[in-house]
């Protein structure tokens, strides 16, 4: 008996934190939506060379590669949308080329393209890369990582700078951390 009543104990203790902490789906989806708003939310942080604009009326395309869950929060997040007067359009992108007319670009790997890979051929674009470590460990200008259940990122301004992008220090001071 004294061993079922410690089992009950402990099942019910066991129970009771599963019911109080969301599953793990609903994290997950959480997550995403909070990564959607921050892709959306980058660009007012970020100046681009005039030149990565085909005219003064282009919109300010944010991409998304290899996440359909986070593709679609980001085509939600962006209805409506302007920064710094130029509309904001999402586009969902598989394998990424150079020239993409991405401004905002969130790599999750896609069309047997690493993020590594993608990282490399995009070095020298005026092209806010955005990496994962839910995808992998190569990193983008910003980087999503969770910290104390939270999306949090980190930001390497030496990959940013080597594409002609400015990064608003309001944007770095909320980072985790700041390389270059």
């Amino acid at each position: 008996m004294r061993i079922s009543a410690l089992a009950c104990a402990v099942l019910g203790v066991i129970a009771a934190f599963l019911a109080a902490s969301p599953p793990a789906s609903a994290q997950r989806a959480q997550e995403n939506a909070v990564k959607a708003t921050f892709l959306t939310r980058f660009a007012s942080f970020v100046e681009w060379p005039v030149e990565a604009f085909e005219s003064p009326e282009a919109p300010l395309v944010v991409c998304v590669s290899g996440d359909g869950a986070v593709a679609e929060l980001t085509e939600r997040a962006a209805v409506g949308q302007r920064v710094n007067g130029r509309a904001l359009v999402v586009r969902r992108l598989g394998a990424v080329s150079r020239g993409s007319g991405c401004h905002v670009l969130y790599l999750a790997g896609a069309g047997g393209q690493s993020v590594a890979a993608a990282l490399r051929l995009l070095r020298g674009e005026p092209v806010l890369t955005v990496t994962d470590a839910h995808h992998d460990s190569a990193r983008g200008a910003v980087h999503f990582v969770l910290s104390e259940g939270r999306v949090r990122f980190h930001i390497d301004r030496s990959g940013a700078t080597a594409g002609g992008l400015s990064i608003n220090s309001r944007l770095l001071n909320i980072a985790l951390s700041v390389r270059g």
